[in-house]
């Protein structure tokens, strides 16, 4: 064979003890051909590329191949001999399936070849199988595609050939507009163009089934010989396959004229007058020349076919790529059947695999956030509603959540617009992409925050200042009055004499009307509120304690240590009973920071998520805590994570905002998570930040930067 060095390809391949004394025995191996060009043809002699490569098997190994065609054996009973292993050994072209596997052994693939779609030349524009909907499209019968097309595009008309050369008769039926398309392998449809002068047919568009893969299927009780042939398969080079496929694919084909008919003409030629003789000459001398400029032309129009498909291929690569590099998911919807494309990125990104929903309208609206589904239906709906009135380049633009896998809500920014309108101009489809646009959402909500709580703290301390002084006097006079009354000193009693009063009698009187306990009420009431204002001044200032480098864990497991002596009788929980898991990343390097208040701050997470799980019923699991420490480039991050009952979003949306507690009424005042904010956004130059599913868990995530 031209180009190819059977010795140099021997010398790589290593045969096993089996696979040598499988060849030793020198068996006759029977291969079933049939008519698919170029990888075989049987009409004048047995040729093909797929019988190239058995020719190059036989020629390194010794091995003796007897082929049988379709006028021997037919295409099912050639299986079903291979299944008895009583006749047929195996076939040279073929893809694996699970069917198969179950009683031939497979080579690897030698072949792979894209399937596309075949219109004649003056047919309308096909992007796909979906453009040929309620049109005639042949299929040779048995198709290995049949099923499949049928399940998929049920609208489609397929005509099935069962000649005894189908695959060029579905390629005529297209020609003669028996039928508007027919699907077949990119290879077999060049052949067959070029050797069939069948120029009035153009390669429409790829159609979008898996490639076929061709390899060679030999009897099951032979698997020696299948790794024979993929060692062989293997050893070759990108020269030597190209040395067959190209032998096959690109071959300058010239019009011929048989030998009979030469001669017939020859022989008139003598016959006939000179003058006729000259004329038969000139005249097929000028009907050859213009046949040659045609076939020309031809090849040539097919290569550039060819070249358009494959720059089709690796512009839809691209595309795919560019669309993964922005992490945006791709859509389509077909307004009229409801049925929607949805790219493996668009469920990717929110942890699904893109076979866990069906291809409908619906699974978008069924992975939505119960509060968005009416407005985001709304917006299509208006959309949709101003065509064909509207411009029909605007674009539709709308912000939603959509449900994970992991049970969290992304907010995703979803633009289309409509590429496609029926006769009467209404709309056809409507494509477009999501974006995830859940980090964006948190810094907007983060810079929020954050100017809210700076015009709070500003607030607060000219608050805290006013009342500081008055409250001041509270405690001070209620202080005062305690031990005026209650307190047996010589000042007291003499005063109490000296109007003619016993001072027991006196406190007797007080105690009877439960003064002590209202005096003792004013000033817990007045702590309390003397706490709120410290709380508040912490809003406006910097704290003037000591900062210096901590080890974050440290702070951490000290949170804890305090956080479990915590045993509150009254509430019946006990933080001792709660499971700590600590993830720690090992290398974390020390922070600059007030190690008192980032303690606080962590004690008040721990706190506030053990009552929280104090409140949900566990049934199989029991409350716990997840501690991580782990780092990024710039900065250390904490996450406390709870399995208690989860926070809702309105409340995640405001629960650091002063004063605002979900607590019942003098349980809380609402400023713990605040001044934790204020501390790490502050104090630190960090950030802090809430996730929760509801029902499931709550993490609060807390970054400091290293310097």
């Amino acid at each position: 064979m031209d180009g190819i060095n059977p010795e140099i390809i021997k010398q790589k391949i290593k045969l096993s003890e089996a696979e040598m004394a499988w060849l030793k025995q020198d068996k006759t191996v029977t291969v079933r051909v049939g008519d698919w060009p170029p990888f075989m043809m049987t009409e004048n002699q047995i040729s093909g590329i797929s019988i190239d490569y058995l020719d190059l098997i036989a020629s390194i190994h010794g091995i003796k191949f007897n082929y049988a065609t379709q006028n021997d054996i037919s295409w099912p009973e050639a299986l079903k001999s291979i299944r008895s292993h009583d006749g047929i050994d195996m076939v040279p072209a073929i893809q694996q399936t699970d069917a198969r596997k179950d009683f031939m052994s497979f080579s690897i693939p030698y072949q792979t070849l894209p399937w596309v779609i075949v219109t004649r030349d003056d047919a309308e524009f096909v992007g796909g199988l979906d453009d040929l909907a309620s049109k005639t499209v042949s299929v040779q019968d048995k198709f290995i595609l049949q099923k499949q097309i049928e399940k998929q595009y049920p609208n489609l008309k397929l005509r099935v050939i069962k000649s005894r050369t189908p695959t060029l008769d579905s390629l005529k039926d297209v020609a003669t507009k028996e039928s508007y398309a027919t699907i077949n392998a990119l290879p077999v449809v060049v052949y067959f163009v070029k050797n069939y002068g069948l120029s009035n047919l153009k390669v429409a568009a790829p159609a979008k089934f898996d490639d076929l893969k061709l390899s060679m299927g030999i009897r099951n009780d032979w698997p020696e010989l299948a790794s024979i042939i993929s060692k062989t398969i293997q050893a070759m080079s990108h020269k030597d396959v190209a040395a067959i496929h190209n032998s096959w694919l690109s071959v300058n084909y010239e019009p011929s004229i048989s030998t009979t008919e030469a001669k017939r003409y020859a022989l008139l030629g003598l016959l006939a007058l000179c003058f006729v003789s000259g004329l038969f000459v000139t005249i097929n001398r000028t009907l050859k020349k213009k046949i040659a400029q045609r076939t020309k032309a031809l090849i040539a129009e097919l290569d550039e076919r060819e070249r358009i498909q494959r720059d089709l291929k690796v512009s839809e690569e691209r595309y795919d790529m560019a669309l993964r590099a922005v992490s945006d998911g791709l859509w389509d919807w077909n307004l009229q059947t409801n049925e929607v494309y949805y790219s493996p990125r668009y469920f990717e990104m929110l942890g699904y695999e893109p076979e866990d929903f069906p291809n409908e309208y619906e699974t978008w609206l069924y992975l939505m956030h119960p509060d968005d589904r009416e407005r985001a239906s709304e917006v299509v709906t208006a959309y949709l509603s101003k065509f064909p009135c509207d411009d029909r380049k605007s674009l539709f633009s709308q912000e939603f959540r959509l449900l994970t896998k992991e049970g969290e809500w992304k907010w995703i920014l979803s633009r289309g617009r409509v590429p496609e309108f029926d006769d009467q101009g209404n709309p056809v489809r409507l494509i477009g992409t999501h974006m995830d646009i859940t980090d964006r959402k948190r810094t907007e909500q983060l810079m929020i925050q954050t100017e809210k709580m700076m015009s709070i703290g500003g607030l607060a301390a000219g608050m805290a200042h006013e009342i500081n002084n008055p409250l001041a006097g509270i405690l001070g006079h209620s202080q005062n009055i305690r031990n005026r009354l209650f307190n047996s000193t010589k000042a007291n009693i003499r005063a109490a004499e000296k109007h003619g009063i016993d001072l027991q009698q006196i406190q007797d009187y007080m105690t009877d009307r439960e003064i002590p306990r209202m005096i003792d009420g004013i000033r817990t009431a007045g702590n309390r509120a003397a706490k709120i204002v410290s709380n508040m001044l912490s809003f406006s200032r910097q704290s003037e304690k000591e900062y210096s480098l901590h080890n974050i864990k440290n702070i951490l497991e000290k949170a804890i240590e305090l956080s479990a002596s915590d045993y509150n009788l009254e509430k019946l929980y006990d933080f001792r009973q709660i499971k700590i898991i600590r993830e720690y990343d090992p290398e974390i390097p020390p922070i600059y920071c007030e190690g008192t208040e980032i303690q606080q701050v962590l004690m008040n997470l721990l706190k506030n998520g053990a009552e929280a799980m104090r409140d949900k019923d566990y049934d199989q699991e029991s409350p716990q805590f997840i501690c991580r420490v782990s780092k990024t480039p710039q900065e250390v991050v904490v996450e406390i994570e709870d399995n208690g009952p989860g926070i809702d979003y309105t409340t995640r949306s405001r629960i650091f905002e002063p004063f605002y507690t979900t607590k019942d009424v003098g349980k809380g005042t609402g400023l713990g998570l605040s001044v934790s904010y204020f501390i790490i956004t502050s104090h630190h130059n960090g950030s802090m930040t809430v996730d929760s599913s509801p029902g499931n868990w709550t993490r609060f995530t807390i970054r400091i930067p290293f310097e």
